[in-house]
């Protein structure tokens, strides 16, 4: 069991909840976190640096959770001669369209 203090906003009351652990570190993988606690992306196993310690975090509760394909960034092709271009950057030209 966990319990956890948090400020109602509407009231500014200060108040504690008691969940299951199971079920707070579910509504923490899910980012649906209770109403009046702050999401903790950036921080603890969450944290994009800490994927050793996710990864031990899914095998200790028994979840895989598969990572997404990176898709393949679109090859810009030469008009002329059709072969593959390497884009170095953009210009913004400052109109507005429309």
């Amino acid at each position: 069991m966990i319990t956890f203090k948090y400020t109602e906003s509407k009231t500014g009351k200060t108040r504690f909840r008691t969940l299951k652990g199971e079920d707070f570190l579910k509504l923490l993988m899910q980012h649906i976190l209770p109403k009046g606690f702050r999401r903790v992306r950036d921080y603890g196993f969450l944290h994009s640096n800490a994927k050793r310690l996710f990864f031990l975090v899914q095998l200790i509760l028994y979840v895989k959770i598969n990572e997404m394909k990176q898709r393949s960034r679109p090859v810009f092709k030469c008009p002329c001669c059709k072969s593959p271009m390497v884009v170095i950057g953009f210009r913004y030209t400052g109109e507005k369209s429309g």
